[in-house]
C-alpha cells in the first residue's frame, strides 16, 4: 500500500435474518477479539485509550422508545508504519433482521509495503450470527450437496437477491491430500465473503452438470467461483465465473489456489455498502456525557460551600479535559476522512480515464470486425462468381479471443511466428484480477500483432515492429502505438534492468537469457497494468519474435 492508495483494505457486510440479540452478540465477539489484543474491552460510550497508540470509540443510536437501533465500535491504532482503523457496525430493522459490517482502513505513514489482512473477528461473527446471502447460508466450511439437492444449489446460484460470490467445489474421484489440505485452508478465509458448497460425489457432479449446463459445470476436483447474475442459458456467461481445474488444485508447485480467498475478499471489499449503513449516523457521545455532568453539577449538595466549590472545579476541569480529548479525536477523524476523500477522487479520475480508454479500444475493435466482415463478404462473392460455392461455407467456426490467460496458454501453438518463453505461472496470476478477461483478450491481440509482423518479415518486410504497426498493408494485424514502448528509460534499466532479463533459446544466447526492453501495454491504470515483453529475432537465428514475459507491471520510476 502507498500514501495515495485506497485506505479501505477490507470490508465484510453480513445480513442476519434473525437478530434478536445481535448487539449483545456483536459486543461479546468484539470484546473477545479486543481482549486478545489489549487485555481489556471497555464498552461504555465515548473514547477509551487501550494503550499509548490505540483508541476505542463506542457509539450507539436509539429509537424514539429508547431501544438501541445501531451500534458502532471503532478501534484506531496510530502505529509507526500506518494508522489502522477497524470499524464494526450493526443496525437492526423492524422485521428483526440486521446488517453487520466490519471494515479495515489503513492509512500509511510512508512508502514501506504493508500487507493488511482480514480482521480475525469476521470468522467469529459468521460462526455465531448465522448470516445469509439471499438463499445462501454463509458458513465457515463447505456445505455438502448430494445429487438430490443440486436443484437447491442452482436456485442459490441464480438467486437475483444474492450479493456475494458462491464457491462450488467438486470432490475428486480419488482422494488427494494436496487438494483436501488446500480446501481446508482456503474455506475459512472465504467465510463472510462467499457461500461455500461441495458436490460430494460423481453423482452430484453429473446431476449438477445436467441442470446447470455444460458451460457452467464443475468437474471432479475443480473449484469454481460463481459471481452474481448467473445465466445457465447463455454459454458466453460461463467464462465469467472463474474455475481452477483438478490439475492445478492438486499441483504442489501451483499457487493459484491462493487466489480463491483473495478474489472473494476483494469482491466483498469493493461491494457497495447497503444504504442503511451508508446513511447511518450516531449522536455526539461527548455531548451526552457533558449534559450528564452538567446535570450533576446542578444537584443540590448537602455539604459545606467550600467542598461544593472544590467539587464544582473538579467537575469543570474534567469537562474541559474531556472536551480537549474530543476535539483531538475529532481532528484526527477529520484528517483521516480528508485522506479518504482524496483517495476516492483519485479512484474516480482513474476509473473515468479507464472507461474512456476501454471505449476507444472497443470502437477500434468494432472497426476491425467490420473491416474483416466486409473483406470476408468480398471474398465470398468472388468465390461464388468463380463457381466455388462450397468454399464459401465455414463448417468449423473459428474460436474467439481467450477468456483467460490459462485459455490463452493452451492456444499458443496458433502462432507460427512467435515463441513464448515467458513463465506461465506469472501470466496465470493475472486471472485473479477483475479485468482478467479484458487483459487476456488484449494479450491475444498483442500476440496476433507480433505474429503478423513475424510473417511479414519472413515475406520480406524490412522495417521493425514499430514500422509494422504504422503500415497499412492489406491483412496486417497492428498494435496501437500509444500502447507500445520499444525501449525503457535509462533510469529504469540502471535500477531495475535485472527484472527485464528473460529466457531465450540456447541458439540465441549461451546463457539462455537476454535483456528485453520492448513491450506492449495491456493496461495503463492500476498497480497491475500487465505488460508483454518481447525480443525481435525475425532476422536472427530463430526467425521468430520471442516473448519473454507476460505478467504484471515490472518495477520502474512510476511504480508505487
Amino acid at each position: 500500500m502507498n500514501l495515495n492508495s485506497n485506505p479501505l483494505a477490507h470490508r465484510t457486510t453480513l445480513t442476519i435474518p434473525r437478530a434478536e440479540n445481535v448487539f449483545q452478540d456483536v459486543r461479546r465477539i468484539s470484546a473477545q477479539w479486543l481482549t486478545k489484543k489489549f487485555g481489556s474491552a471497555p464498552f461504555t460510550s465515548g473514547h477509551h485509550h487501550l494503550d499509548k497508540v490505540s483508541v476505542l470509540t463506542n457509539q450507539a443510536a436509539y429509537l424514539a422508545d429508547g431501544a438501541e437501533q445501531a451500534i458502532r465500535l471503532q478501534l484506531r491504532e496510530d502505529k509507526p508504519d500506518a494508522t489502522w482503523r477497524t470499524t464494526i457496525t450493526a443496525v437492526t430493522f423492524e422485521d428483526a433482521s440486521a446488517l453487520v459490517s466490519v471494515g479495515l482502513e489503513v492509512f500509511p505513514n510512508g512508502d514501506a509495503p504493508l500487507s493488511p489482512g482480514r480482521p480475525g473477528l469476521v470468522r467469529d461473527l459468521v460462526r455465531d450470527l448465522k448470516p445469509m446471502d439471499g438463499l445462501a447460508l454463509m458458513t465457515l466450511d463447505t456445505l455438502d450437496v448430494s445429487a438430490e439437492n443440486v436443484d437447491a444449489l442452482v436456485d442459490v446460484l441464480c438467486d437475483p437477491t444474492r450479493r456475494m460470490p458462491v464457491i462450488v467445489a467438486a470432490r475428486p474421484v480419488r482422494t488427494d491430500l494436496v487438494w483436501s489440505e488446500r480446501m481446508r485452508r482456503t474455506t475459512p478465509h472465504c467465510a463472510g465473503a462467499a457461500s461455500l458448497y461441495l458436490l460430494e460425489d460423481t453423482d452430484a457432479v453429473d446431476a449438477f452438470r445436467e441442470m446447470i449446463g455444460e458451460h457452467h459445470r464443475v468437474a471432479p476436483g475443480a473449484v469454481r467461483t460463481f459471481l452474481t447474475g448467473v445465466d445457465p442459458a447463455w454459454p458466453k456467461d460461463g467464462p465469467r465465473h472463474r474455475f481452477l481445474t483438478m490439475a492445478r488444485m492438486s499441483d504442489p508447485t501451483d499457487g493459484a489456489w491462493f487466489g480463491l480467498a483473495r478474489t472473494v475478499q476483494r469482491i466483498s471489499t469493493e461491494a457497495v455498502l447497503p444504504e442503511a449503513l451508508r446513511s447511518l449516523s450516531f449522536p455526539d457521545a461527548g455531548q451526552r456525557h457533558r449534559e450528564e455532568r452538567q446535570a450533576a453539577l446542578a444537584v443540590v449538595r448537602h455539604t459545606d460551600e467550600l467542598v461544593m466549590m472544590r467539587n464544582d472545579v473538579a467537575d469543570l476541569k474534567a469537562l474541559l479535559a474531556q472536551a480537549d480529548e474530543e476535539l483531538k479525536e475529532a481532528g484526527r477523524t477529520a484528517e483521516l476522512s480528508a485522506r479518504t476523500v482524496i483517495s476516492l477522487e483519485e479512484q474516480l479520475h482513474s476509473a473515468m480515464e479507464r472507461a474512456d480508454g476501454d471505449m476507444e479500444e472497443a470502437l477500434r475493435a468494432l472497426d476491425d470486425v467490420e473491416r474483416a466482415r466486409a473483406e470476408a463478404d468480398v471474398l465470398r462473392r468472388r468465390l461464388r462468381d468463380a463457381g466455388r460455392y462450397e468454399a464459401t461455407v465455414v463448417v468449423e467456426q473459428p474460436q474467439g479471443v481467450p477468456d483467460s490467460f490459462e485459455d490463452l496458454w493452451e492456444r499458443l501453438s496458433a502462432f507460427e511466428g512467435v515463441l513464448v518463453t515467458a513463465e506461465k505461472a506469472k501470466a496465470l496470476e493475472l486471472d485473479e484480477a477483475d479485468r482478467a478477461r479484458v487483459w487476456a483478450a488484449k494479450a491475444w491481440n498483442a500476440l496476433r500483432a507480433l505474429d503478423s509482423y513475424a510473417q511479414a518479415a519472413k515475406e520480406g518486410f524490412n522495417g521493425g515492429f514499430y514500422q509494422h504497426c504504422t503500415s497499412d498493408r492489406q491483412g496486417a494485424v497492428n498494435w496501437p502505438l500509444k500502447q507500445l514502448a520499444m525501449t525503457e528509460s535509462d533510469t529504469t534499466m540502471n535500477m531495475w534492468g535485472s527484472e527485464r532479463i528473460f529466457p531465450v533459446p540456447a541458439e540465441v544466447s549461451r546463457s539462455e537469457r537476454m535483456e528485453m526492453q520492448a513491450h506492449l501495454k495491456l493496461d495503463s491504470k492500476g498497480s497491475t497494468s500487465p505488460r508483454v515483453y518481447f525480443m525481435d529475432d525475425t532476422k536472427g537465428v530463430t526467425g521468430l519474435v520471442i516473448v519473454g514475459y507476460i505478467g504484471p507491471h515490472l518495477t520502474n520510476t512510476k511504480t508505487n
